[in-house]
C-alpha cells in the first residue's frame, strides 16, 4: 500500500477536521490544520494546554470526551493521535472508505500520511519518509527551507505574478 501514496495539496479551507488525542502529536497535527483554514474538531478527554488555549478562542471546538462512532461520521480527515494505540487502530476500524485517515501510531493503518510542510511564500516544500522517520523529514524540510533565501522567494513571487498577468491577457 505504501508504494501506491501520491503526494497531493489539497485545499483544506473550511473541510471538517477532526483530532482525536489532545498530546504533542495531535498539536502538531492541528496547527498544521489549522493554519490551512480547516474547521477543526478535537476530541479528547485532557488536552495540552496549547489545545485548550485554542478552543478557549474559539479557534477550535474542543469536545472534552472519549471519541465514539458519532464522531467519525462527517469529517474529511480524520486523524486519530491518541496514546492508546488500540483507540486509533479502533478510529482506523470505524472510518468510511472516502474519509481521509491518518493513524500517527501505526501510519499503515490510515490511508493518508502527512508530511513535513515548509512554506515559504509561494513555495510550499513537503517532504515524507513515508512513516520511517519523522525526525528524519523535519531535519530534511529545515535543509531544504535553508537553501531558498529571500531573494529566490521574491522572484517566485515576481513569476507568479508575471504568469497572472499572462492568464488574464489571454
Amino acid at each position: 500500500m505504501w508504494t501506491n501514496m501520491l503526494p497531493l495539496h489539497i485545499d483544506f479551507s473550511a473541510k471538517e477536521v477532526l483530532i482525536v488525542g489532545g498530546g504533542k502529536i495531535a498539536l502538531r497535527r492541528l496547527k498544521t490544520f489549522l493554519h490551512a483554514g480547516a474547521n477543526i474538531t478535537v476530541v479528547s478527554p485532557e488536552a495540552c494546554e496549547e489545545i485548550a488555549r485554542l478552543a478557549e478562542q474559539n479557534e477550535i471546538c474542543w469536545k472534552q470526551e472519549k471519541v465514539s462512532v458519532e464522531h467519525l461520521h462527517s469529517p474529511f480527515l480524520i486523524v486519530a493521535a491518541t496514546h492508546d494505540h488500540d483507540v486509533n487502530e479502533w478510529i482506523g476500524k470505524n472510518t468510511r472508505p472516502n474519509q481521509l485517515v491518518n493513524i500517527a501510531s501505526k501510519m499503515e493503518k490510515g490511508n493518508v500520511l502527512i508530511p513535513k510542510i515548509v512554506k515559504k511564500g509561494k513555495l510550499t516544500l513537503s517532504i515524507s519518509t513515508n512513516g520511517a522517520s519523522p525526525t528524519l523529514a523535519k531535519e530534511l524540510g529545515e535543509k531544504l527551507s535553508s537553501q531558498f533565501d529571500d531573494d529566490f522567494i521574491k522572484e517566485l513571487d515576481m513569476l507568479y505574478e508575471e504568469r497572472q498577468r499572462r492568464i488574464r491577457r489571454r
